[in-house]
């Protein structure tokens, strides 16, 4: 009977030992959070002249992002900051300072495992004029045809007898071939560039870069700097060419005295399903204006923007 209960507790004991070792409450260590994959795509806009806008394309793969971080640093300062921006791809970056340059790159993380990061870009804030601008016919003795922007407390749609002022202009003198674009090249100025007022037409040139399916300064994002060419870049945009149903953008440069450059970007609205509105002298085309008031600082500086040497007065080659 002792021989018994003794190999009754021993099972009983055994037993134990075997339930505390399959507790089902116990923790599992998980091990180490997997890293997502890096987003992609990391594109900037200006917002304002201390506002920039980033969007980015979302990790993909199977491991599934519970946030991403946006990392920000100015040119050349030793510190960054790290910014969280949730699930969203997209983030308005606040309190920056005009005429500085910004570095962006954007990761992803799952918990505390990091994704490598995005290419870095480069950003500038950019100024935004208030509303859109009209600029009329030609035939039109009431309001401007051209826009002045450089050198301007805010940017303002002149007449021609100020059109030494013009940065850009709308040219219907020809009927049926509607144009935007550099007034050294419009039909307001004769063949040594001057206006009826005598004095030169600016020089201004537009980038190669342009931007159809737009109809607002908010849809264009970038990559790289704003560029505009080292030579012939004057030019004019026949209107009766651009086809679609939304309206396209562009970008100037205008040249200064002292050969430093003033960005600005323009947005040629498609209202009614058409970029010229109304009709005989009450025609116009209306346009959104961003602009750099600092000088040489393109947007974005991810590559090297284009200078050129030319004096202002350099050949212009007139078409």
């Amino acid at each position: 009977m002792k021989h018994l209960l003794k190999l009754n507790i021993v099972v009983l004991a055994l037993t134990a030992l075997v339930m505390v070792g399959c507790n089902t409450n116990d923790v599992v260590d998980p091990g180490p959070k997997v890293a997502p994959a890096a987003p992609t795509n990391l594109m900037a806009k200006s917002v304002s002249e201390t506002k920039i806008g980033l969007k980015w394309t979302a990790s993909t793969g199977t491991v599934i992002p519970t946030g991403y971080k946006i990392v920000v640093r100015e040119k050349g300062a030793a510190s960054s900051q790290t910014l969280d921006a949730g699930t969203s791809t997209a983030a308005e970056i606040s309190a920056l300072t005009e005429g500085k340059i910004y570095e962006f790159s954007v990761y992803a993380v799952n918990d505390t495992a990091k994704s490598a990061a995005t290419s870095v870009v480069e950003w500038a804030p950019a100024r935004r004029a208030t509303g859109t601008f009209k600029l009329y016919s030609s035939n039109n003795t009431t309001n401007g045809s051209g826009l002045a922007i450089v050198g301007m407390t805010s940017p303002a749609v002149l007449k021609i007898s100020q059109g030494d002022l013009w940065d850009i202009c709308f040219d219907d003198k020809t009927a049926g071939d509607p144009r935007i674009g550099s007034p050294g090249q419009s039909r307001y100025v004769d063949n040594n560039y001057k206006f009826p007022n005598g004095k030169d037409a600016k020089v201004v040139y537009l980038a190669t870069l342009q931007y159809p399916g737009v109809n607002s300064i908010d849809e264009i994002y970038e990559t790289s700097a704003l560029a505009i060419p080292s030579t012939n870049g004057e030019k004019m945009l026949q209107l009766n060419t651009v086809t679609g149903t939304t309206g396209f953008g562009f970008v100037i440069g205008t040249k200064n005295a002292d050969n430093s450059v003033n960005f600005a970007k323009i947005v040629v609205k498609r209202v009614g399903g058409n970029l010229v509105q109304g009709t005989g002298a009450d025609s116009f085309v209306e346009c959104e204006v961003s602009y750099q008031y600092i000088k040489d600082v393109p947007y974005a500086l991810r590559a090297a923007f284009e200078r050129y040497n030319s004096s202002v007065h350099a050949p212009r080659g007139k078409f």
